[in-house]
């Protein structure tokens, strides 16, 4: 099937505006969170990152835009058996969903912390180094302010991976008008436990609703490998070397892709 459009959308996402109420955003990116963990959707990539983090040497990872601590969950512990205890995953966001991520915290054992105060992937603390990865959210941003996270990354010498599960093909929008049905099937699974989640879910079904608004928002934003390519060909600063590829994803009819970028041995 073919893309919805040959360009990118500029329309932003309901959670990202100011104005979105924190109880909607924070159950949003919650059923984000459980979602992708239940379905594994990025173990696919573990054996790619976990070559990468060692062909950096990174003692630590500094997730942009980790929302509810988007599939940390799951991959922290293939991480954990690879680098040893002692390697970090440091979650930040612009604005962090301190309740879901304190429980990904607690639950692994010290391998995962975050950052308390709102970080802006654009504009990261000097002191915050190590490879830096984006997990279903580079979409949110756009030419100019991509161009700045992965030039940011090369000019402070961190490796960089984008990992992106959505497209614009018109079969990917066209399954976003699901989400509601996924939203009610999952959210009493779903914690910590809010009595506002299963009313804003059941009785007002405003989060479904931002869910799925969301995601064909999404869809319409995502990069192409050609135009993801476009982005590092326009870089400045030390010499890096850029993998954009596909991946297959479990559970899931659609590619994963993603862009890694990493410094170029002198």
């Amino acid at each position: 099937m073919s893309p919805v459009s040959s360009r990118r959308f500029s329309l932003g996402e309901i959670c990202d505006q100011p104005w979105c109420p924190q109880v909607i955003r924070d159950a949003v990116t919650d059923f984000l969170q459980h979602s992708t963990n239940a379905w594994g959707q990025y173990t696919s990539l573990l054996p790619t990152l976990c070559y990468f983090l060692q062909k950096t040497k990174s003692q630590r990872v500094v997730d942009l835009c980790a929302g509810g601590g988007g599939p940390w969950p799951t991959l922290y512990r293939t991480i954990r058996r690879a680098f040893g205890a002692s390697f970090r995953i440091i979650l930040t966001d612009r604005y962090p969903n301190h309740a879901a991520l304190r429980l990904v915290s607690d639950a692994s054992c010290g391998s995962i912390v975050f950052r308390e105060e709102a970080l802006d992937a654009c504009g990261l603390p000097v002191d915050l180094t190590g490879f830096r990865t984006l997990f279903g959210s580079f979409h949110h941003f756009s030419d100019v302010q991509a161009k700045r996270i992965l030039q940011d990354a090369v000019d402070s010498g961190n490796g960089i991976g984008v990992f992106e599960m959505t497209n614009r093909q018109a079969v990917t929008v066209l399954t976003m008008l699901t989400a509601p049905f996924f939203v009610w099937l999952h959210t009493p699974k779903i914690r910590p436990f809010r009595w506002s989640r299963l009313l804003l879910t059941y009785l007002f079904p405003l989060i479904p609703l931002v869910v799925m608004v969301d995601g064909i928002i999404s869809c319409l934003r995502s990069y192409t490998i050609t135009e993801m390519t476009e982005l590092t060909a326009s870089l400045a600063g030390a010499p890096y070397e850029w993998e954009i590829r596909e991946l297959s994803a479990p559970r899931s009819p659609f590619p994963l892709i993603y862009l890694i970028g990493t410094p170029k041995p002198s």
